[in-house]
């Protein structure tokens, strides 16, 4: 049994994203102008991707990529199938680390998923690679000490094939968690995955608008237009953990600015009720794309595609084309009821907008039977635990 060092910038998102993971990674690479580009990725099943790891590359995905859920700092694997030969393995890795990711004084935590294939339990693995962290630091004289609640290095640990991998995570928290939803906001798309929508629509921010006409809190059109400013994910005071590393200190301490500052997007949100309407527009201004994003409220059958496009001309845009955007009830709570009628109104609605693509995430079989149109593009992707679709049509 072995355990060996290793040095990846690992992008993880959900099943089916890997080819836009690494698109957009490549589009912020080289609007950074990062010398030299990234390399093409290495993939892991259908959603992870892993590069050859620099500070600069490492700290540009995790400031700006949006459609991963996670950015790790991959440091070790084993394959070690008993908690004993894990630690024996990890332990000198760590003595032995010359990478300036831990110093004396720092607080660690660790967590684990996809492990119930290892023989021991979850805590108990968790429990093992923290041992083996601050035993193996105490050794070259560094003093680590756990911190839960807020640490200073967060990693992770999980299986890949029968591998043990310990990586850093170096945003700290899922990247989803960008800091601009209220407390109790219950939106059902978390938003890696709305930026994933956005990206397979190929929407294009600098020369067509974005429409949703079901809009929820908002969180399509935030992410439509943050990716067309490529705006830093973190809102406010929300700073990723992994400029707290000596060893990415540097390549962390400018500033973030859009990288796309010369790009004025359009959003509109159309939401049935005012109080999530309110919401949308409330996001929009916690993520700075209140003057990108326009939140109204009303029933979206009732918006004239003729007033959709005088609000697109209104902001220098050509309303000949655009794109419809949306996440549309599947049925699944008590109060939406059945919505196919819902759906076959939307087919027709549609119909008012040509020259215009219309793309939607659903997870109801009756959805494209009712709406009565064929899909250029159909992709499996779920949202969550419910199994659906990206479907694209052009009207």
């Amino acid at each position: 049994m072995a355990a060996t060092a290793v040095h990846t910038l690992r992008l993880l998102g959900v099943a089916g994203s890997n080819k836009v993971m690494a698109g957009e990674l490549s589009r912020l690479a080289r609007r950074a102008g990062l010398r030299p580009p990234p390399d093409a990725p290495v993939k892991e099943g259908l959603g992870a991707l892993g590069y050859a790891f620099t500070p600069e590359l490492a700290a540009l995905a995790t400031r700006y990529h949006r459609t991963s859920a996670r950015v790790l700092w991959d440091l070790y694997e084993s394959d070690a199938a008993r908690l004993e030969p894990l630690y024996e393995g990890l332990s000198p890795l760590v003595e032995a680390e010359a990478r300036e990711v831990f110093w004396s004084g720092a607080g660690i935590s660790v967590s684990a998923f996809g492990v119930q294939d290892f023989a021991a339990g979850e805590r108990q693995i968790v429990g093992t690679v923290k041992n083996a962290l601050i035993d193996g630091a105490r050794s070259r004289g560094l003093d680590l000490h756990v911190a839960p609640d807020e640490p200073d290095v967060q990693l992770c640990v999980r299986m890949v094939g029968d591998r043990v991998r310990v990586s850093i995570d170096l945003a700290g928290r899922p990247m989803n968690q960008r800091g601009y939803r209220v407390h109790g906001d219950e939106a059902p798309l978390r938003e890696d995955l709305a930026a994933l929508l956005v990206m397979l629509a190929r929407h294009d921010a600098r020369s067509e608008a974005l429409y949703d006409p079901m809009a929820g809190t908002g969180t399509i059109a935030i992410e439509a237009a943050s990716l067309g400013r490529a705006r830093s994910l973190w809102i406010g005071a929300r700073e990723p953990l992994g400029g707290r590393l000596p060893a990415l200190r540097e390549a962390f301490a400018v500033k973030p600015q859009p990288l796309f500052a010369d790009t004025r997007p359009f959003a509109l949100a159309n939401e049935l009720d005012p109080a999530r309407a309110e919401l949308c527009a409330r996001h929009a201004a916690r993520a700075e794309m209140d003057p990108y994003v326009e939140s109204i409220a009303g029933d979206c059958f009732a918006l004239e595609p003729t007033e959709v496009f005088e609000r697109v001309r209104a902001r220098g845009l050509d309303a000949a084309h655009g794109l419809i955007l949306s996440n549309p009830p599947y049925g699944e709570r008590m109060d939406e009821g059945d919505p196919r009628a819902l759906y076959r109104e939307l087919g027709r609605y549609l119909r008012g907008f040509p020259g215009w693509r219309a793309a939607f995430l659903v997870a109801n079989p009756d959805f494209e039977v009712a709406i009565g149109m064929a899909p250029r593009i159909k992709k499996p992707l779920s949202n969550g635990p419910l199994r659906g679709y990206f479907l694209m049509y052009d009207l």
